[in-house]
């Protein structure tokens, strides 16, 4: 199953978002492949409801971060509000 590294808790463990529920699985920090890191995309394999294994997936991942930063750029170039606060 596909997901991602949501966040680092305690120094010791990384939660995972899986699925298109995006269940969420906490996992020790050593089970995480080592360039892993907030944002990575996942291939993340369960067993009886346990995260045995988990791959990173590169290529997803720079491909999510060019997405992100593509609209990120698109909303910074719209014209600002004439709203006044």
């Amino acid at each position: 199953m596909r997901g991602i590294i949501d966040r680092f808790v305690d120094s010791n463990w990384a939660v995972l978002l899986v699925g298109d529920e995006e269940r969420e699985y906490n996992v020790r920090l050593e089970m995480l492949p080592i360039n892993a890191k907030e944002g990575s995309m996942i291939e993340v394999e369960i067993q009886d409801g346990e995260v045995k294994n988990i791959v990173l997936l590169l290529e997803e991942t720079t491909r999510e971060q060019e997405r992100i930063k593509s609209k990120m750029d698109l909303l910074r170039s719209r014209k600002k509000s004439n709203f006044k606060r």
